[in-house]
């Protein structure tokens, strides 16, 4: 698999040392950086294909990062599978960005808006918070 993904074009494992694959963290970057396309648009395009995107959590440690962690219940054609339809979105990326950055299309949810996600007026984690919140306003 390892070798598979560092086939695909834009696709890179920058931190893995010797034979140690275990939990690699892999990058777009370079896609990102020649294309415009980011590991988030590659999560809706995954969408299109049925497929879930296995993504990196915060914080990066990896520019546009995806971690690929298949347990043992996939199948190698499982895998295969899902690697092609990395393969597609990266030639995708690089041939017709757009395709990639406006998905998903065919999802009933296509892009949600996280803006509100930055504003903390928009949202309280704690009890104290949203009592602060509602008593101000």
């Amino acid at each position: 698999m390892y070798h598979k993904i560092l086939q695909i074009r834009g696709a890179s494992a920058p931190y893995v040392k010797g034979n140690r694959l275990e939990q690699v963290r892999y990058s777009w970057e370079q896609m990102a950086q020649e294309t415009g396309v980011t590991t988030e648009d590659v999560t809706h395009r995954m969408c299109d294909f049925g497929l879930h995107y296995w993504t990196s959590h915060h914080p990066y440690v990896v520019p546009q990062p995806f971690t690929l962690e298949p347990t043992e219940s996939y199948s190698k054609e499982d895998l295969d599978e899902y690697i092609n339809a990395l393969a597609q979105i990266s030639k995708e990326a690089y041939e017709s960005p757009e395709i990639v950055k406006n998905a998903p299309t065919r999802s009933t949810v296509h892009r949600i808006d996280h803006s509100s996600f930055d504003d903390p007026k928009q949202w309280c984690i704690t009890w104290r918070a949203y009592l602060k919140k509602t008593q101000t306003e």
